[in-house]
């Protein structure tokens, strides 16, 4: 099979089911993992197509994607034995005395549960379910920003929220993100809440990213920042090696749990 052969063959089969996988291109083609690679390289440059840390997505599924925030509920529903570790894992890094600032998400909403135990923790927040959790089982400083409440995310966000970061500073941020991506960093489907974050990242000595292995290869609408500005990425077992590599050849300290 020519190579325009096999460009031609991985747009239909990319563009009837939205996405493909490295694996099942090859497979379908007859052709090894690397071609595979190379051709969605060459197809990614035309502009073609999107790829991923594990195979390619449509330019229309893209779209999809980033007009699409999943609810709360759809969030804590999905990966909860994943979460759970990276949760256990993150809450390590936390020292006693430490001022620690957990941006809202399902998986810092765990991470707050297994911050109990520690001694003369201040903890901010701007996610009001994270604060009143916390507030029923630690007796640590809580700290909640205040702002318009997002009810996707019970996150509060706003002029009023991120005026109230200029004031503080933190040892650690826990960063919830939605998308991780190699070439595109940190991005998020709401413009307030990627403002919020930035605030956040410019106010921490450490940025720490807590990410199931689907967040990664990911883009969504609103950009938060480059992956420059982490130092540590906790993750699951589901991300891929090459992904892993990538990440530690950035110079980002990589936790897989």
């Amino acid at each position: 099979m020519f190579a325009e052969e096999r460009y031609l063959r991985i747009m239909e089969l990319v563009n009837r089911e939205g996405k493909a996988t490295v694996a099942e291109l090859s497979d379908a083609l007859g052709v090894s993992p690397v071609t595979v690679r190379r051709d969605l390289e060459k197809l990614e440059e035309k502009e073609l197509l999107i790829r991923t840390h594990g195979g390619a997505l449509a330019l229309h599924a893209r779209v999809s994607e980033v007009a699409h925030e999943k609810s709360f509920s759809e969030k804590e529903e999905a990966l909860v034995a994943e979460k759970e570790r990276i949760a256990e894992a993150a809450a390590k890094l936390v020292n006693d005395e430490d001022a620690v600032l957990l941006t809202a998400g399902t998986t810092n909403m765990m991470l707050a549960k297994k911050l109990a135990g520690k001694k003369g923790l201040k903890v901010v927040t701007n996610a009001a379910n994270i604060a009143v959790q916390i507030g029923h089982y630690a007796d640590f400083e809580v700290i909640l920003i205040g702002g318009k409440l997002r009810r996707k995310s019970f996150a509060l966000v706003g002029p009023l929220a991120e005026s109230a970061l200029a004031s503080i500073r933190v040892d650690k941020l826990f960063l919830g993100v939605d998308g991780f991506d190699l070439r595109e960093g940190l991005t998020t489907p709401n413009l307030s809440e990627a403002n919020m974050d930035r605030n956040m990242i410019s106010i921490a000595k450490e940025v720490i990213v807590v990410a199931d292995h689907s967040k990664f290869g990911r883009v969504f609408f609103s950009h938060v920042a480059p992956l420059s500005v982490v130092h540590t990425v906790v993750t699951d077992h589901g991300l891929d090696a090459r992904t892993c590599d990538r990440i530690r050849d950035l110079g980002i300290q990589l936790i897989v749990t």
